[in-house]
């Protein structure tokens, strides 16, 4: 029984993803909203403060590609009316369009879950800061569904393998890996400290796709290989 409810959130959550990639894809990315500019100080310094640290640490891992450090940035503040647990911000500026989530984890524990994307350029990245906005996660380029599917194989290698697993606080960086000029098919890496995960899959019908996974250690030799179909189920290879 446990089992079969394991298994539909499994589904629920993969088909939720799904669905946000077919409905809203780059497009968040392609247009770029006119917001109505509220001064900076109606948005929290720690936000500011959230919305800086990307910036630099952009800046150092991505020259050239990053926002340039000149932009004036117009945000505001759009929290759904009514939402006590989470708060969110976009900021504008030169065709860049950033928004910021800001979710309460426990009292007095937040996290900033930050996108940021180009209008011309195609840059996307998308990354989580902690409270006190040192960077949890970076990932470039990488679509939703990629990062819904890394997860789940993650909870599954350490339900199963819980003594060779990466641990859960490691700091992941993932980026899209697909050869320039591939047609019909995606493929993109995620690292960690001596981990490396690969996830590929073909451009097809959502309830279609099939998502190959191999998640590997450098240092202790550990592989695991498998994958995850759209309905959420984890296929191992032996």
């Amino acid at each position: 029984m446990g089992d079969d409810k394991m298994g539909s959130r499994k589904t629920l959550i993969l088909s939720m993803a799904l669905l946000l990639a077919m409905v809203t894809g780059c497009d968040r990315f392609q247009k770029t909203p006119t917001p109505t500019a509220t001064p900076s100080p109606d948005i929290p310094a720690e936000v500011l403060a959230a919305r800086d640290a990307a910036l630099a640490y952009l800046g150092h891992a991505y020259p050239g590609k990053a926002p340039r450090a000149s932009i004036t940035w117009v945000g505001r503040d759009t929290t759904l009316q009514g939402l006590v647990s989470v708060s969110s911000y976009e900021f504008t500026g030169d065709n860049w369009l950033m928004t910021i989530g800001v979710p309460t984890i426990s009292p007095g524990n937040v996290i900033y879950e930050i996108e940021l994307g180009h209008q011309e350029t195609g840059f996307r990245w998308t990354g989580k800061l902690d409270a006190g906005h040192a960077l949890l996660e970076s990932n470039l380029n990488v679509a939703v569904e990629a990062l819904v599917v890394r997860d789940m194989v993650l909870s599954y290698v350490r339900e199963h393998y819980a003594d060779q697993a990466p641990a859960e606080n490691v700091l992941w960086t993932g980026e899209r890996t697909t050869p320039e000029g591939s047609v019909g098919h995606e493929s993109c890496q995620f690292t960690a400290d001596n981990w490396a995960m690969t996830v590929e899959y073909d451009v097809v019908r959502p309830d279609q796709v099939t998502y190959p996974v191999e998640v590997r250690n450098s240092s202790t030799g550990f592989v695991w290989r498998g994958q995850v179909n759209a309905q959420g189920e984890i296929l191992e290879h032996r």
